[in-house]
């Protein structure tokens, strides 16, 4: 069986996460805004150093109160090593950060060098493999930034077997998923073969997969994307701002609604 792989993100991309991880509690935005301003060069502003911290202040994050559930998967830690004191949220439901914002901080922290297309569906197995190939065409070295519910995944851990039948064309149930929480992650990979594709997927969380790192079917991906739970998903689509007109025009053509999701997060905006 051959199989064609597509990378995204900034040849740095792997190191800057792996070395990143674990996110700090409720940070999931924040994280990956802090690894996508890294990855493209950019680590410090004003003399302050681009964290978890500094996005999420900029994207005016919020917390949860003490006794209130962080949403960890399960075997994972609690990290508060926060620099900067962040708000409380007055509702928990409400804590943790809008996808706009997360969007606005990109851009913000960039000083503009950073572009950012929110892509807010439709959402089917089909649509997912047509926003990587229309990204890897116009902006190969993009990072997407995927806001989707978790518990629409496959488990992190699908045994090779059902990977491989994946790529074939076979039609199976996934594992069940690891865990159940709005969720930041970036998609970082489409793999394609004659009978199926998988997408990959990098996590906030060492835990899953191998060391952040799994594989999803389109399909679970789309689930996850559509949540189905009240809220939006969407992906963020972080590019040079010299590329953004020509990821705009290629999702544009293809159908996509380039717009803003709300994901249940305050927007303080």
């Amino acid at each position: 069986m051959s199989a064609q792989i597509t990378l995204f993100g900034p040849d740095s991309l792997a190191a800057v996460h792996e070395a990143e991880m674990p996110q700090k509690d409720q940070l999931c935005g924040a994280f990956w805004g802090c690894v996508a301003l890294r990855a493209f060069g950019i680590r410090e502003r004003a003399g302050e150093p681009v964290d978890q911290d500094h996005v999420a202040r900029e994207a005016r994050s919020t917390l949860v109160g003490p006794g209130h559930d962080p949403g960890l998967p399960p075997s994972e830690a609690s990290r508060l090593d926060y620099r900067l004191e962040l708000p409380i949220a007055p509702d928990a439901a409400t804590s943790g950060t809008a996808s706009g914002a997360v969007a606005r901080a990109v851009r913000t922290l960039s000083d503009g060098r950073l572009a950012v297309v929110p892509v807010a569906g439709p959402w089917t197995a089909e649509s997912v493999v047509t926003l990587l190939e229309r990204v890897a065409a116009a902006a190969p070295d993009a990072v997407l930034v995927a806001n989707l519910r978790t518990g629409r995944l496959w488990g992190s851990r699908p045994s090779p077997a059902l990977v491989l039948g994946q790529l074939a064309g076979a039609a199976a149930d996934g594992p069940e998923p690891d865990w159940d929480e709005g969720h930041f992650v970036s998609l970082s990979m489409l793999i394609r073969s004659a009978g199926g594709s998988l997408v990959g997927v990098r996590d906030t969380y060492p835990s899953l997969g191998h060391q952040g790192n799994h594989l999803q079917p389109p399909v679970a991906v789309a689930a996850a994307l559509r949540r189905d739970d009240g809220h939006g998903g969407g992906v963020l689509c972080v590019c040079a701002s010299e590329r953004e007109a020509a990821v705009v025009e290629a999702l544009g053509d293809a159908g996509f609604a380039l717009e803003d999701w709300d994901n249940g997060s305050a927007d303080a905006a």
